[in-house]
């Protein structure tokens, strides 16, 4: 496999050490048999950037490429990415004549916004790991915030290095969980003699970092300081650049700890191994640490390790032979060196033995190389199926807390499940407009677009996503239009016709809702203008919208199936809104009136707020509301025999179809409908719940029923397990891609 790794800083003559890991990783995967490329950018402001000619170098099994690129102002940021993008593919080409298979990119800026450039002039996979805390405080500007979006969400795998970090780039950035790969170790430090530190006295720490603020030296020697008031120790300081190193000697000699603390400065790598063999306990008490590289060092050469509460301490910190601290917090630094040199945890060879094998799992060259080749093959593998464009005009939340939002989601996944690279055209105005460029350039490099698919919002396109991150009027429609000229046969799902059925968009006259009712058909006639086919909740929602019936067909929710148990007794549960258009009175009536009958109710709490006066004097110790969403669901769904869709029928409930009931299906429930109703009809056809008139005495007679005849309830949850398989997500993808293909042809 041919590998373009686009680090965003990495070592040269002047800064050895700068980035010295992702070269050793780079020559990790070059040594398992892969042909790997360093193109390794240096970003200069523009007024010093003279264009210099690319520099070629050959380290080992490397190749590196260095070529310099400037960094733009806020004012010309929007032609950043490609421009960057330009200067890396020259100097790529000017050693190279074949493609790389896979681009990985380390960091996001200025790494992933080049490798995202080329993986769209090339039609290559991008892999990026991120490495920098940093990179979630930063500040940048709109513009490159929005290429960075942008690059994360079309990204075929996201990565980093430990779990807290990965948990801090989604909720930053927005996007699923990051993969996690730990930082390899190279095997010498598995290999290292552990006999040394046995029999040293006294009790050696041992630090090695780059000695910079974060790492806290200072306070690290500060609280070994007053650890030694009851220990005897000593601590070893390695790495930093020779000025740091002369100005910590000076600190140690003023406060009296020459002869206890000696700093080393900088050790070669290859040497580092042996020192750690000679010690007992690893000291890192930094203020940030994403990995941690010595972190992973120290295991594997056995050593007790003493971290801060950082996202690589608490990953990588092992409980049996480690202390975690809290960061900034000198006296439980120092009272945990204390401790470690009074119980010198895995001091012995065998102890040391036993934490090593363990490392070799997780830190290990091969471990390493296999996971990551294992990724390199996944982005190349997703290029290689057939592309699609999947346009929504806001984010996709990858934890929606509510039906509207979970639908695009679970569609966007359904596709790539299905087969389909599927390339995102979401977000807000300035992100689409990224993604709508990149879409144009992937067709003008030869990339064929099987289809778009579209989700529109329940508000009208021009506001579905926040106004305060700006307005594109035109934007979609010119997306939609692009699709037509170039030949890509373009769906989207129409969520509802709400806005026809609002009394307070209809009946009360106002600016407001004059200018949303002008919007919405404004929406309407785009979609007619640009022959895009429209994929509908139901087939009956048809009539109500003024398109040709031929340009739409049924496309529903689907279902995601979770084994759930099947609890004796009669436990209902109900969850979605709550409101004037849910009218769930005669429910509340009849499990009232019905003994031995449970009721729990999820709804949101702020649809509790309001509609509380309504339903609260039927609360009881058999009736009660909760909230939640996502996983805090599962508990509900495991205690519930039976889930509840019985809802007053109207005008919108005939073709409405709703989320909540295919969620029912999918766990193996059966379902209590209202007659009059889509979900009813359709909920009959499926044979999975009884379908009852809309009344509290037709309900409770079907709950005494039910529970005369438990019997009856399992066959209709025997129907519902049944028939899911036919309604996931998975296979209402693959009828909007049917039905797709069927317009191109």
């Amino acid at each position: 496999m041919r590998v373009l790794i686009v680090p965003s800083w990495y070592p040269d003559a002047e800064q050895p050490l700068n980035g010295s890991f992702f070269r050793e990783q780079a020559a990790m995967v070059a040594e398992a048999g892969h042909e790997v490329t360093i193109l390794a950018p240096r970003m200069i402001p523009l007024t010093r950037w003279r264009a210099d000619a690319p520099t070629l170098e050959h380290d080992g099994d490397l190749t590196v490429i260095r070529v310099t690129v400037p960094a733009l102002p806020k004012f010309l940021q929007r032609a950043e990415q490609e421009l960057l993008g330009g200067l890396a593919e020259r100097a790529y080409r000017s050693v190279h004549e074949a493609l790389p298979d896979v681009i990985h990119a380390h960091s996001v800026t200025p790494g992933l916004l080049i490798a995202q450039d080329l993986g769209v002039r090339w039609g290559c996979g991008v892999v990026v790991t991120e490495h920098r805390p940093s990179s979630l405080t930063v500040a940048r500007s709109p513009q490159r915030r929005a290429h960075l979006l942008h690059a994360l969400a079309d990204a075929a795998v996201v990565a980093t290095v430990s779990e807290p970090f990965s948990e801090a780039i989604a909720e930053h950035y927005d996007i699923p969980r990051p993969e996690v790969i730990p930082l390899p170790v190279p095997g010498p430090f598995f290999e290292s003699v552990t006999s040394a530190a046995e029999e040293c006295s006294p009790y050696t720490f041992l630090h090695v970092s780059n000695l910079l603020p974060n790492k806290r030296v200072e306070e690290t020697i500060g609280a070994f300081g007053r650890a030694t008031e009851t220990i005897e120790a000593r601590l070893l300081i390695a790495g930093g650049a020779p000025q740091r190193v002369e100005e910590l000697r000076a600190h140690v000699e003023a406060i009296g700890l020459a002869e206890r603390v000696e700093v080393l400065g900088s050790v070669d790598r290859e040497h580092l191994p042996d020192l750690m063999a000679r010690c007992h306990c690893l000291v890192l008490a930094s203020a940030v640490e994403a990995g941690g590289t010595v972190l992973g060092e120290a295991r594997a050469t056995g050593l007790s390790t003493i971290a801060t509460a950082t996202w690589g301490g608490r990953t990588w910190v092992d409980p049996v032979s480690g202390i975690v601290v809290p960061v900034d917090d000198p006296t439980a630094l120092s009272e945990a060196m204390v401790t470690m040199a009074r119980e010198r945890k895995a001091m012995r060879r065998e102890e040391r033995d036993s934490a090593r094998a363990g490392a070799r799992d997780t830190f290990s060259t091969g471990a390493f190389t296999t996971r990551q080749v294992e990724m390199y093959r996944r982005a190349a593998d997703a290029e290689a199926t057939p592309r699609m464009v999947f346009h929504a005009p806001f984010p996709l939340e990858p934890r929606p807390q509510g039906a509207s939002r979970l639908r695009p989601l679970r569609m966007f996944e359904a596709f790539s499940e299905i087969g389909y690279r599927v390339h995102p055209l979401v977000g807000a105005p300035r992100q689409r407009a990224v993604a709508f460029r990149s879409a144009r350039r992937r067709l003008r490099a030869g990339q064929k677009m099987a289809m778009l698919y579209s989700e529109n919002s329940t508000q009208p396109n021009l506001i579905a996503a926040r106004i305060d991150e700006g307005l594109a009027p035109l934007l979609d429609a010119r997306i939609l239009w692009w699709a037509r000229r170039r030949g890509v046969p373009a769906g989207e799902f129409y969520r509802d016709v709400y806005w026809r059925f609002s009394t307070s968009l209809r009946a009360v006259r106002t600016p407001r809702s004059a200018m949303m009712n002008l919007l919405y058909r404004l929406d309407l006639a785009v979609l007619r203008f640009a022959r895009v086919h429209l994929f509908l909740p139901s087939e009956r929602m048809a009539p109500i919208i003024p398109i040709a019936e031929e340009a739409s067909s049924a496309l529903p929710p689907g279902a995601t199936v979770v084994e759930s148990a099947t609890p004796e007794g009669l436990h209902l549960l109900y969850v979605g809104g709550l409101g004037p258009e849910y009218g769930l009175d005669a429910c509340f009536e009849a499990v009232s009136g019905t003994a031995g009958v449970t009721l729990t109710l999820c709804v949101p709490p702020a649809d509790w707020a309001k509609n509380r006066s309504r339903y609260e004097h039927h609360l009881s110790e058999r009736i009660r509301v909760v909230h939640g969403s996502g996983a805090e669901l599962e508990p509900l769904y495991e205690a519930a025999s039976a889930c509840v869709l019985f809802v007053e029928p109207g005008e919108y409930r005939t073709f409405a179809a709703p989320v909540k009931f295919f969620e029912y299906v999918g766990h193996g429930k059966p379902v209590l409908l209202s007659r009059g109703t889509y979900a009813g009809d359709l909920g009959e056809r499926l044979g999975v719940g009884p379908v009852l008139e809309y009344s509290a005495d037709a309900l409770q007679a079907e709950l005494e029923t039910l529970r005369a005849q438990p019997d009856r309830l399992d066959r209709f949850a025997e129907a519902a397990r049944r028939v899911r398989y036919d309604q996931t997500w998975r296979a209402r993808a693959g009828q909007a891609a049917e039905r797709l293909g069927q317009l191109r042809s």
